[in-house]
Order: structure tokens, then sequence, then C-alpha cells
């Protein structure tokens, strides 16, 4: 008995229910709602946090499966979310060139120093701290992230180049000399009107599936009016293929120093994001929440990330959302979500290579509005 639950600690997905046939029907249509959400999502994520955009996939597929095997909260999805990419972004701004191979390498530091953070922090248990931090806290620092992701993809949404201050500057110069303010029309007339249907959809259509409509639309449109010719930043050209292993370069101690702030701010942030749908999700399930467990599953998706030349994960709290209302009762639901990915990962990047990059920012700024 001691022997089988000491199995347990070490493979907790050993406790999951044996996979019948009604199970798994069930589990599949989860995962295949959460899988097509998750897979534009995470491209723009990757584009959030300055990275080449396959790697938002890559992110989504190794660390999801081990954050659920290994994790207490098997229903909560986990890969990119907006927040974390944001960390990232502005962890690695002055250090290096965005999307460059110095870019990526320190950003897979972040994804393995924290991975390694918080999983120390698992095994030393210390998942307690995160019941000291209150409601109120929470729900304040969930609004201020809102708040910097939503000026963070603006400026994408409406055409422009550069950040919210820039745009703001740029506009405001302009209108005090009577011209109008130069902004990419067809950037804008893409973002703009994902964001309208998005929106409209979250809220008269909530099943249906948005994300992947509005993709799948926009790059057609894209194609058809040749929005890429004229100028218009397009998703591009995306990788087929499983990711290879990737070993970072070390790091100069300088280097180091400067990561380090930036990794303790994406273990304890990262961790109360995922904080908020594990909750939730063991209140469904009747069942005491096991923060410790997740943090070394947290950790282990972390440094599988970054060993998949991504950057760091989290609990997303509308990906887990929705894997609750389509029906997911185990971690079978986020396996078949890694299959749909892995799916989309081998064969389908070619047909997103036309999707405007403004609609990329209109999904970003959708999932937190």
């Amino acid at each position: 008995m001691q022997n089988s639950a000491q199995l347990l600690k070490i493979f907790p997905f050993l406790a999951w229910p044996r996979p019948t046939l009604p199970l798994l029907k069930g589990e599949m249509s989860a995962g295949l709602t959460v899988g097509l959400l998750m897979i534009p999502q995470c491209v723009a994520y990757a584009a959030v946090a300055g990275m080449p955009l396959v790697t938002g996939i890559y992110a989504a597929l190794l660390p999801a499966l081990v954050a659920t095997l290994w994790g207490a909260s098997q229903r909560i999805s986990v890969g990119p979310t907006a927040l974390t990419a944001l960390m990232v972004m502005s962890a690695l701004v002055g250090l290096a060139q965005p999307g460059s191979a110095e870019w990526v390498n320190l950003a897979v530091w972040l994804a393995i120093l924290s991975g390694l953070a918080q999983l120390i922090l698992g095994f030393a248990r210390f998942g307690w701290v995160l019941n000291v931090i209150s409601a109120p806290v929470l729900m304040g620092f969930t609004q201020a992230a809102a708040l910097l992701i939503l000026s963070s993809q603006l400026p994408a949404m409406l055409g422009f180049k550069g950040n919210f201050a820039a745009l703001a500057s740029h506009t405001w110069a302009q209108l005090s000399q009577g011209q109008a303010p130069s902004i990419q029309l067809g950037a804008l007339y893409f973002g703009v009107g994902s964001l309208v249907f998005l929106m409209a959809a979250k809220r008269f259509a909530p099943r249906l599936p948005a994300v992947v409509i509005v993709m799948v639309a926009t790059a057609w449109l894209s194609y058809a009016t040749g929005f890429e010719q004229s100028g218009g930043a397009v998703v591009g050209s995306l990788p087929a293929g499983l990711p290879s292993f990737y070993m970072p370069t070390m790091l100069s101690f300088d280097a180091f120093g400067q990561l380090l702030l930036p990794v303790l701010v994406i273990t304890l942030v990262s961790f109360i994001e995922t904080a908020s749908s594990a909750k939730n999700d063991n209140l469904q399930r009747g069942k005491l929440w096991e923060q410790d467990q997740d943090l070394i599953g947290q950790g282990l998706a972390k440094i599988v990330s970054g060993f998949s030349g991504a950057f760091p994960t989290s609990g997303s709290f509308s990906r887990s959302a929705l894997n609750l209302y389509a029906g997911a009762q185990s971690g079978w639901a986020n396996v078949m979500g890694v299959v749909i990915v892995l799916i989309a990962l081998l064969f389908l990047t070619p047909l997103m290579h036309f999707i405007p990059q403004s609609v990329l920012a209109a999904v970003v700024v959708a999932a937190i509005v």
C-alpha cells in the first residue's frame, strides 16, 4: 500500500481513470475544442514574447503534456499565456534583438531557470505561500496585467509598428499638424474586424470556434487581396515538424545577474496565474488543491519548454475555463488537445502563412477583455 502511494506521488497520472471509449469520446470533444483555440493563441503569444512564431506551438506541445502528466490539476490548459509572454518581452528588452538567436537563448534560460525554481519550491513544499495571497491582491494583479497586455497589443492591432507610447505620440503629432494618422489601413481593418467578431462570438455564441473561424477567414482574405504584397505584416512561413532538442549556450555572469530578477518574477507570477485555474478545477472535483504537486508539474513543463527552444509556460485561465465548459473529465482531455496541436504542427503550418499579424494581436486582446 505504501509503495503504491509512493508510486502515485512520482507518477500521478497513474491515478487517472481508465481510458474507456465513452470517456475518450467526451475527452476528445473537449481536447478538440481547446486544441483548436490553442494553436492560433500560442502563435500570437510567441509574437508578444518576441520569439519566432513557431515556438508558441512548441510550447503548447511537450510542455502541456508534461504539466498534465505530473501536475495535480490535470484539467488546466498549460502553454504560452499573454502574461508570461509579456514578462519575457519586458525582461529581455535591451539585452538582445527580438527574434534573434541571442533573444531565443535568453528566453530559453528564463524558462529553464524559472522551471528549476518552481521544481525546488514544489519539492520543498512551499506551495502554501500561495494561500497567503488574498483574493483582492490576485484580482488587482490580474487587472493590472490585462492593462499592460492591452497596451502592448493595441499598436499591432491598429497596424502601427512600435509600442503604445510611440503610437500615442506619433498620432498626437500628426493630429496637431492637421494630418491624418499614418496607419496601415489593411491591418486596421483586419485587426478591428477580427476583434469585433471575437467579442460578439464570446458574448452570443461561446461554443463557436470563433478564433479558428477568424484565422481561416482572414488568411483567405489576406491571400485574395494581396495583403502581404501591399506591405502588410503576416505570420509568414512556419517550419513544420517536431521541435529539435535545444541546448542553450552558457550565460555570462553579467547576463545571469540580469536574468535573476525576471526569473524570480516569472516563477511567482506564472504560478499565481496558474493558481486561479487550479483552484477552480479542484473545487469542481471536490478535492483539496495540491499546490506542491502543481508546482512540480509547472516547473517540469517550463524546463521541457526551454529544451524545446521555446519560452516559459503557465496555466491559461481562458483555455482552462473552456476545457471545463467543454466537459473535460480528466487529463485525457489535455492529451487529446496535445494531439490536435501535434497534427497542426506536422501538417497545417503552411495554412498560417497569410494570417495578418494584426489578427494575432486581436486574438490576444479578445482573450483578456
